[in-house]
């Protein structure tokens, strides 16, 4: 299945610059054992001041996850980085909706915007 990956305001691109080092960051930051490690990762996108972020695998980008630094899960028993598989369109439109919600509250809590 395709998922269309429609950002909005509280999600940007990345660019291909930014892409080179990404794959060091992971190597720095991600577990061990974490599950997203035996995949060649590039980002898509990144939430607004978050360390939340959409990747997909260089090779084939059939899949599309969701990892954020901000939150963790428990997988075999090791505690690591949580991160999910985009498995609807419905999934991932929650997602966006969710995160654009809190960016506009943020906006207007900073007095950025008025209604």
């Amino acid at each position: 299945m395709e998922l269309e990956l429609s950002l909005n305001d509280a999600w940007d691109s990345i660019w291909s610059d930014d892409m080179e080092g990404f794959t060091d960051f992971l190597d720095e930051v991600l577990q061990p054992t974490h599950p997203l490690r035996e995949f060649d990762l590039i980002p898509l996108a990144k939430c607004w001041r978050k360390e939340k972020y959409f990747v997909v695998e260089e090779e084939s980008s059939d899949f599309l996850w969701i990892l954020d630094f901000g939150r963790k899960k428990r997988v075999k028993g090791k505690t690591c980085t949580y991160f999910k598989l985009m498995k609807s369109q419905e999934e991932l439109d929650t997602i966006l909706t969710d995160d654009l919600e809190w960016w506009v509250q943020y906006m207007k809590d900073a007095g950025a915007w008025n209604e």
